[in-house]
């Protein structure tokens, strides 16, 4: 259970985090764009939600029942369709409009890789801490 509520909460952090970077990046490419209050909550609302459903999806990570391929590819499949969905709900992009969809998927790719990224160097690094806890160990017998 605790597992669940820290992928929870890691996700929550993740998709504020991005939501807040898109928000700012939008904000400065269109300055006469501006957003109320109401809309920025609603937003944040997407967003977390979105963050909280994309860290329990990464559980997926947690079993050994598929390649870690499978898994990355799964993850990034669903990751892209509730993108997409929540999207759609917060208007994100114009669903008659090929460029704001291509656009809104680059973002995501994006996203997905320096949070992948992130990943793997936080990963490397406990593997690091592993072997030296093992080394060290070895050393004491």
């Amino acid at each position: 259970m605790i597992k669940i509520i820290r992928f929870a909460i890691i996700g929550l952090l993740i998709g504020l985090s991005s939501s807040y970077t898109i928000v700012t990046f939008n904000l400065l490419a269109d300055s006469n764009a501006p957003i109320t209050g109401k809309e920025l909550f609603e937003q944040v609302i997407i967003a977390a939600i979105l963050g909280i459903v994309i860290g329990l999806i990464s559980l997926i990570f947690k079993t050994e029942r598929f390649s870690f391929t499978l898994q990355l590819f799964i993850h990034f499949i669903v990751v892209t369709i509730c993108v997409f969905a929540a999207g759609n709900i917060g208007e994100w992009y114009d669903v008659t409009s090929i460029a704001t969809i291509i656009s809104l998927l680059i973002s995501i790719v994006v996203i997905y890789i320096i949070s992948w990224g992130i990943a793997l160097l936080l990963q490397k690094r406990d593997i690091e801490e592993m072997n030296l806890f093992i080394q060290k160990r070895r050393e004491n017998l």
